[in-house]
Formats: structure tokens, sequence, C-alpha cells
């Protein structure tokens, strides 16, 4: 396995947060002077963060297996959930301090009923020709010729996921071009792996799948990648960084070591990266990262598409705010003077980017 050496750097910001007093300070130097590793989780500060195991928390994986989040003085524990929704009330009681979420209407109303989390960074977002979220269409109708543009999505049995969320942004824009809307389909509101099987077995014609479930059904000859997400809205913010005001508002400065870490762990995933896959630089480490932690079939990450996911934690604010006002515009958003700078905090990257650009 190739090493990854990663300077160490002296941060006399982190001692003072690790050691919260000079006589927790005094402490780590007397391990050290036993013989003692300065690096154990013992003298780290612990962060809790929540994720739904998939593509736009691969940063969150490296930073871990590389030690980078040890570097920054913290001992991060995660919290499996089966979606970033179901992480915003203990990110607001504070039993959980930062997680991994999609930006839909149902985090919008979170914020807007008052609980304590942000959006504070990027973790995936479709750049132009990103292959991510795909309009996955049976082979059969595509062969046959039954299916050749949007059009032919009329009346046809449509796999979709919730309602009000970044997929459906992006589809309903296919829809609108093509002079449809979704009353015009039929919709099946499921999950990616009940989508991939809808294709398979024919219960379903078409689906708007992220990846690994669109290679999948592809690689398995049911269905054939029609277009892309990003054709009809580049830019869209598939993904966020969410942190809870109560772990804000009592440790910012680890709120801002956290962020370096995610920054640190995102810039080798963008190195590994080449045209939306996975085969660049240090690619086949990373494939045995996200292994280890989602259990994916290796030969299957090796195939699959990655959002792009910025390398500064910049999100897309104005996207933001238009999805907010599309969510409104649909009767989803429940208060009418929710604003997008009331969802957004873009402070914690942006402190964190200038702390490592400080540090090379």
């Amino acid at each position: 396995m190739p090493e990854f050496p990663v300077p160490v750097r002296k941060h006399p910001r982190r001692l003072g947060r690790v050691a919260g007093a000079l006589v927790g300070l005094a402490a780590l130097l007397a391990v050290s002077a036993c013989g003692g590793s300065a690096g154990s989780n013992d003298a780290l500060t612990k962060v809790s963060v929540g994720h739904a195991a998939g593509f736009t928390n691969v940063p969150l994986y490296v930073a871990m297996d590389r030690g980078y989040f040890k570097e920054e003085g913290l001992d991060v524990e995660l919290k499996a959930f089966k979606s970033g929704g179901d992480m915003v009330a203990p990110l607001s009681s504070g039993s959980l301090d930062a997680g991994t979420g999609a930006p839909g209407a149902g985090i919008f109303n979170a914020v807007g009923r008052g609980l304590g989390v942000r959006l504070v960074g990027d973790t995936g977002h479709l750049d132009e020709g990103n292959k991510y979220s795909s309009l996955i269409v049976r082979k059969e109708l595509v062969d046959s010729g039954k299916f050749s543009s949007i059009k032919d999505l009329k009346d046809l049995r449509m796999g979709l996921y919730a309602e009000g969320t970044s997929t459906t942004l992006w589809f309903d824009r296919a829809l609108a071009e093509a002079g449809l809307t979704r009353a015009d389909i039929q919709p099946n509101f499921l999950g990616g792996p009940d989508q991939a099987a809808g294709l398979e077995n024919g219960s379903i014609d078409a689906a708007t799948l992220a990846e690994p479930f669109a290679s999948k059904v592809i690689d398995s000859g049911a269905a054939v990648r029609f277009a892309v997400g990003a054709d009809f809205y580049p830019g869209l913010q598939l993904g966020t960084l969410m942190y809870g005001t109560a772990f804000t508002q009592k440790a910012p400065e680890t709120a801002v070591a956290f962020m370096e870490g995610w920054l640190r762990g995102t810039r080798d995933f963008n190195a590994a990266i080449v045209d939306g896959q996975l085969k660049g630089e240090g690619s086949d480490e990373i494939v045995r990262i996200i292994a280890k932690h989602t259990d994916m079939d290796e030969a299957l990450l090796k195939s699959a598409y990655f959002p792009a996911i910025s390398g500064d934690g910049t999100m897309n604010v104005e996207g933001l705010g238009e999805d907010l006002e599309t969510f409104r515009k649909d009767g989803l958003i429940e208060n009418k003077d929710l604003k997008i700078e009331d969802i957004l905090d873009t402070s914690y990257a942006e402190k964190a980017q200038a702390e490592l650009s400080a540090a090379k």
C-alpha cells in the first residue's frame, strides 16, 4: 500500500484547544515524558459526527483514516443515521456535533422552526457534465425506440427520491424543458436501492438515480444513462456539512479545526478524481477507505461516478437561495419569513481555508 506522508503542522491554537487549560497542557507533556503518545485519544477533543453512508462522505472517511482530524487535535466518532434529516434533532440538542445531509425542504423547515442547525460547507454538487445524479431509463425502452427524448417520459412509471430534495430540483427543470410537469408522469417515491430494483424487474420505467445505484443497474444491463442532472441544473448543491449551533457556540475553534480536517480529506479526494471517477493519484487507497466505511464493492466504486466537492468548502449560496424559493413556491416551506441567510454559515469554511493557506 502506498504511503501518503502528511507534514505535521504546529498550531499553538490547537494545543490550547486540546488542553483546554494549563493543567491539561502539563498533563499532555507528562504523558510525552513518560514515553506515551501526545496523540492518544485521551488528549484529543471529542467530536461526534453523523453520516448516512454515501459518496458525499468520502472526505470524512479519508480524513479519519489518514489521521487529519487527529492532527487537528480531534477524536472524531462516527454515528450512523438513515438520512441527514434524522440528524437534525440531535444536532439541535447538542447530542451530535456535526453531520452530512442533503439541503432539502425538510432541513430548511427545521431551521425555520428554530432548531439549531446550520449548513456550513459543501459535501457535493453537480459541475457541468457530472454523472453522479442521472436520468436512468430501462434499456428495453431505449433499444425499441419507445424512448428517445425527455418528452417520452409522459405517462411513464418514474422512480423519484423524496419530495423536496435536490434530485427533484433538476428533474423538474428537465420536465419543464420538455414541456412537461410531474402531473404528466406516474411518480413512485423510492430509495435508491428500490429504484434500481424497479428498473431491473420492470416495475418502473425510468428513475432519477444517484451513484452507486445508477452504475450498478447500468452494469447489470437493465438500464442506460440517458441524461445527467447537471445538464439541467449545473451547480446544484447536492449535499452539505451541517453543524449544530450548540456545538459552534460551545466550541467554535473546534468547529474550525474539524473543517480543516474535512478540507484536507477533500483535497485528497479531488486529487484522486479523473473525469468524475476514482482513477487518479491515490485512488486505490481511497477506494479501500470508502469500502471499509460503507461495505460497498470495490469494483463498483471504481466504475461509479462521484459528485464534485469544493476544496475550500464553498457552497452554491445563490443556488441554495433559488432552491429555497422553489420549495416555497411548491408549498413546501412553512416559515414565510425564512431566508437563506438563516440557514447557512460560511464562516467556518472561510476560517479553515485561511488557516490551511497560512500553514503551507
